[in-house]
């Protein structure tokens, strides 16, 4: 790859929702920082699958595909429940495949921990787990809306009880820098949680505030956008956007998927999950 000065980002989303809320950063970042969505079962371009609820399988599926799509330095970006899933994969990529990211982002989220019975919510009828996420703001969209439901709540259901039987592995700190994001109006995320992931990297921590609320990625995407320019675009690439380009931008307000069921990439399902058509493996303009 003589001259190619991109970077691939693994985009991982948020609990509930498609990985395919991300293609149209693609549109924006175009070539230089590769947008790559990594999409979970039961969603998407899997929606005859079934929601993995456990992590090891989740990951055992994961990770083989962002390996072999490390065909040039990476980054992770993950959102809520993604950046759980960010942060494993970048550890264990270091650990199995002596592969270091070029940084490691967690938005929307402090370092993972396993949470106390009584505040699982995972297992609750569905208006009572609505009730108890809208108490935080974190209700993904699509949740609320009868049509959608079907498909969002099964999703999100998994993504929970994940969250809520992890246990970190404290020799995983990872030797990349890590940026943690937050939104200025999210109420179930704080500084101190964002601080908190100092302790999971043996480089620098940079906290990044966002304007909006636990969904800023959907409502302030210019923001991290413009993040992921400064951060992962090389000398070569910057110069030129410097002399004339710029991050060409697609209309404000345009977000043509549906973050519940829009389409996502060709990675493997959950085992457990049959065969779903792929999708392509990278997106790029």
């Amino acid at each position: 790859m003589t001259g190619d000065t991109s970077v691939r980002l693994f985009c991982l989303p948020f609990e509930g929702a498609s990985a395919g809320v991300y293609l149209p950063w693609a549109e924006a970042l175009g070539t230089s920082v590769v947008v790559t969505p990594v999409e979970l079962p039961g969603r998407g371009r899997h929606p005859r699958g079934r929601p993995c609820g456990r992590l090891e399988p989740l990951l055992a599926e994961i990770i083989p595909y962002v390996a072999r799509m490390r065909d040039r330095p990476f980054a992770l970006y993950g959102h809520g429940f993604g950046a759980l899933l960010a942060y494993e994969i970048a550890a264990r990529l270091e650990w199995e495949y002596d592969a270091v990211a070029e940084r490691l982002y967690v938005s929307g989220a402090g370092v993972p921990y396993r949470p106390a019975p009584e505040h699982a919510v995972s297992q609750l009828p569905d208006a009572e787990l609505l009730r108890r996420l809208g108490r935080r703001g974190r209700i993904p969209p699509g949740a609320l809306d009868p049509s959608r439901a079907p498909r969002v709540l099964p999703a999100l259901r998994a993504d929970l009880a994940v969250l809520e039987a992890y246990r970190r592995d404290p020799r995983h700190v990872v030797h990349c820098p890590v940026t943690a994001m937050g939104g200025d109006e999210d109420r179930s995320v704080s500084g101190a949680d964002l601080a908190g992931w100092r302790r999971c990297t043996r480089r620098s921590l940079r906290v990044d505030t966002v304007p909006g609320d636990h969904y800023f990625p959907l409502t302030a995407r210019w923001e991290l956008l413009d993040t992921f320019s400064r951060d992962l675009m090389r000398p070569r690439v910057r110069a030129s956007r410097a002399a004339g380009g710029g991050v060409p931008r697609v209309p404000a307000g345009s977000l043509p998927y549906d973050p519940a069921v829009g389409p996502g990439t060709g990675n493997k399902s959950c085992p457990a999950s049959p065969a779903s058509p792929s999708w392509p493996a990278e997106v790029t303009v």
